[in-house]
């Protein structure tokens, strides 16, 4: 059973909803039985159709989550909060252990770190730190499994 999302996984959440990038929050993965924070399934153009914010950022955004869903058919969001992290914000080890299952089944993985997050002031800044993040997926050839790390 997931545990209810944080302040955090909120406001990154309506910021996806913002820029019309359809997904579903605390999604159950059933072949591990992880729930993702935010999953983004393969987008619709219904998906596009319900932005409220409807510019070159966002169409951006929605360009690359398309091609990354194409790739890697589930883009997972991991919010980050404090209790991810020690003290010198190395993630734990249970947090990276997650991430490389996930990783295994073939979804594309990224993370939104509080003290990322916390600093950004506005929906522009937000929006743009999202474009990069979801603009940033390496091809999955290029993965760090077939790197050897």
């Amino acid at each position: 059973e997931p545990t209810a999302s944080s302040k955090l996984h909120l406001e990154v959440s309506a910021e996806l909803v913002r820029m019309g990038i359809a997904h579903k929050n605390e999604m159950c993965l059933p072949k591990l039985g992880y729930h993702m924070d935010i999953a983004i399934l393969p987008i619709t153009d219904t998906a596009e159709a319900g932005a409220l914010l409807d510019d070159k950022v966002a169409a951006r955004t929605r360009e690359a989550v398309r091609a990354a869903t194409v790739t890697y058919g589930v883009l997972v969001i991991e919010i980050d909060g404090p209790w991810h992290y020690d003290a010198a914000r190395r993630l734990l080890p249970a947090t990276e252990l997650i991430r490389r299952h996930l990783a295994l089944v073939g979804c594309a993985v990224v993370a939104v770190p509080y003290w990322e997050w916390d600093v950004l002031k506005g929906h522009a800044q937000k929006a743009a730190y999202l474009a990069e993040l979801l603009s940033s997926l390496p091809p999955r050839a290029s993965s760090r499994a077939s790197q050897g790390g």
